[in-house]
């Protein structure tokens, strides 16, 4: 014989599970939302492709390698004020990026170039920077990176290279 089960739950029990079920729906969303986050970030060398590709967009940098600077790029590099900061403080960050980085072939030294750039601390001269880089609408990713590869043509003449030998050191 069969039987039915019935179960009787009062009105606030059944408001307490269902708020119990969305809140945990809402709690795994925001992890996996969070998670992913974490993981997107984490994505070697996405961040750089991105900054990469959009220096080419912006017609700042060529993208054949080796990476070397347009006219537009130049502009920005001498109008920000970029150029004779670097210049003045070439031999403290030489000493800072040599401490921090592999410069030991040319590749290494471009690597080590562009991250320093991507983590230099500006001080008060990023707002100039900023002020250049929205004047020329350009990000200051690619500002940043505008300032790598001129400072990278300045590590690879101290250690005696040029920018074309950075694809015979090239790593897979």
């Amino acid at each position: 014989m069969e039987q039915d089960l019935v179960v009787y739950i009062g009105i606030y029990k059944a408001l307490g599970i269902i708020a119990t079920v969305i809140g945990g729906v809402a709690w795994g969303a925001w992890y996996a939302a969070s998670r992913l986050t974490r993981v997107e970030t984490k994505v070697d060398g996405f961040e750089n492709r991105l900054t990469n590709l959009e220096g080419r967009l912006d017609s700042a940098f060529a993208s054949k390698s080796p990476i070397n600077l347009l006219p537009k790029g130049q502009s920005i590099l001498d109008d920000s004020g970029l150029k004779k900061y670097i210049d003045e403080k070439t031999n403290e960050f030489l000493e800072q990026c040599k401490s921090k980085h592999a410069m030991d072939n040319p590749y290494d030294i471009q690597e080590a170039s562009f991250k320093f750039f991507d983590q230099l601390e500006f001080g008060d001269f990023e707002v100039l920077l900023k002020k250049s880089a929205f004047s020329h609408g350009v990000s200051m990713d690619t500002v940043r990176r505008i300032g790598g590869i001129y400072f990278r043509d300045i590590c690879l003449a101290n250690s005696g290279f040029k920018p074309e030998d950075i694809d015979k050191h090239k790593q897979a």
